[in-house]
């Protein structure tokens, strides 16, 4: 398989957004957009609300707007008022992107209703959000960004065996956690996890202190809050393997479109097999590193953010085809498999393959 190749998209595009400082997550697609030959004009009404009355700053967005003349209209989740969209939508092309689950009875909900296309990183609520009333919602998967995601350099105060990050979320996550913790060295990042038996190491991780820690990890450990939900996973899957770390993280419905199990990461079912999982990956470092180089160059030849930009583009300007997911190609049934597999390898020698 070829990387995937962008084409230039000379558009004029208006992206409403926080700057999302922790992860830079919308930031990196505006650069993504700029990459490709559009020119972007990046509102972040957060930093005029606590000084403008509302009546005034949908007066100053409009003309804002306006005066750039945009082909197209981007919102991030909330990023907008609603009043101004609106306005907009009856003017331009108009979509809405949303990259983590939101019930559809929440207030964004009558946002998205409002948009031309609605963008989804979710495959499994794309129907939930058609019944309730948008126009037209897209699967639109995820990406990288090489300037940001890339490994990082070892840090030791970072280093343990399995590390965490994420927010306290009572049930499956916590009592998983607790048991990972209790049988190995365990650094859990994020807010909310006084009130469980862990003690978090850090309330957070910024971007560039991201790649040192999945530098400094053996397991970069995932556990997202929904399982039976196709597709649903949180971009911390993506920057992970974006910045080269090996991920162990729990199975999602469809899963096995995008990544190849103990290729390009590997999943588990259910706290029992972590556990298991946990104790084969540390013993196998050679692996580990093989499979974490192996989701690296996948994500980063495959699912850069300029795939992803330019598939919002194409759909919503150009009523160009929906985006696709690459096929992962075939992954193994265990770890012992991907180690005899690569056992094999090495006595092929570097210029032959397995069978």
């Amino acid at each position: 398989m070829d990387p995937y190749k962008t084409e230039p998209h000379h558009y004029r595009i208006v992206f409403f957004t926080k700057n999302k400082s922790r992860t830079r997550y919308t930031m990196h697609i505006i650069e993504a957009m700029r990459r490709l030959g559009c020119t972007v004009l990046h509102i972040n009404i957060h930093r005029y609300k606590r000084w403008i009355g509302r009546r005034m700053l949908d007066r100053l967005l409009r003309r804002w707007v306006d005066r750039f003349e945009p082909d197209a209209v981007f919102v991030f989740s909330s990023d907008i008022l609603e009043e101004t969209l609106e306005y907009l939508a009856g003017r331009y092309r108009t979509a809405h992107l949303l990259d983590d689950y939101f019930s559809v009875d929440a207030g964004v909900t009558e946002k998205i209703k409002m948009v031309d296309v609605f963008f989804h990183t979710q495959r499994g609520q794309i129907e939930e959000y058609r019944k309730a009333g948008v126009k037209k919602p897209v699967f639109v998967p995820n990406g990288v960004d090489d300037r940001v995601h890339h490994p990082g350099r070892f840090d030791p105060a970072l280093a343990s065996d399995v590390a965490f990050t994420g927010q306290v979320y009572p049930g499956e996550r916590v009592e998983l956690l607790e048991a990972v913790d209790r049988a190995f060295d365990l650094k859990v990042y994020g807010q909310g996890w006084g009130q469980t038996k862990i003690r978090a190491a850090r309330k957070s991780i910024g971007a560039l202190e991201f790649t040192r820690l999945c530098a400094s990890v053996k397991v970069f450990l995932g556990i997202d809050k929904a399982k039976d939900l196709e597709l649903y996973f949180s971009n911390r899957t993506w920057f992970a393997l974006g910045c080269h770390a090996f991920l162990l993280t729990r199975y999602v419905k469809g899963l096995e479109q995008v990544f190849a199990n103990h290729v390009h990461l590997v999943w588990y079912e259910d706290q029992e097999e972590c556990l298991e999982l946990l104790r084969f990956y540390l013993e196998h470092e050679e692996l580990r590193a093989t499979i974490a180089a192996k989701g690296y160059r996948f994500v980063h030849d495959f699912y850069p953010n300029e795939r992803m930009a330019e598939s919002m583009i194409r759909v919503l300007l150009e009523d160009g085809p929906l985006p696709t997911l690459t096929e992962p190609g075939p992954g193994f049934a265990s770890g012992e498999q991907a180690l005899a597999a690569l056992e094999t390898q090495k006595s092929l020698g570097p210029r032959q393959s397995c069978p």
